[in-house]
């Protein structure tokens, strides 16, 4: 597990120097998506540890969270679709794709 908490952070700390980077090179809405890719990867982090520490949950409890996250963020995708709204598709396409990084991560290190 620790080798899944060090791969979180510095994911977490990659996404906020590149929005920073992004910020200052006048690219706003890039920077606000990195900023949201990066915010999956800090919730993730902070439910992952929350949940370790909880008596009788581990890495069971962790992954069903993640699946939780999946399928909610799954069907606000669905739902920004239906109603044609481009920044929220984009939105969700990120939390999406942030959360598979951070699900095949944990299984790589829960499994080893």
């Amino acid at each position: 597990m620790e080798k899944f908490m060090q791969y979180m952070d510095s994911k977490i700390e990659e996404g906020r120097a590149k929005t920073e980077e992004l910020r200052a090179d006048g690219r706003g809405d890039d920077a606000n998506f990195m900023k949201v890719r990066t915010n999956i990867y800090e919730v993730c982090k902070t439910v992952s540890q929350t949940l370790m520490k909880r008596p009788g949950a581990g890495t069971g409890a962790v992954k069903a969270m993640l699946e939780k996250f999946r399928a909610e963020w799954g069907a606000a995708l669905e739902k920004a679709k239906q109603h044609d709204n481009a920044k929220g598709m984009a939105v969700e396409e990120i939390k999406l794709s942030a959360l598979e990084d951070v699900i095949a991560h944990f299984e790589e290190v829960s499994e080893a």
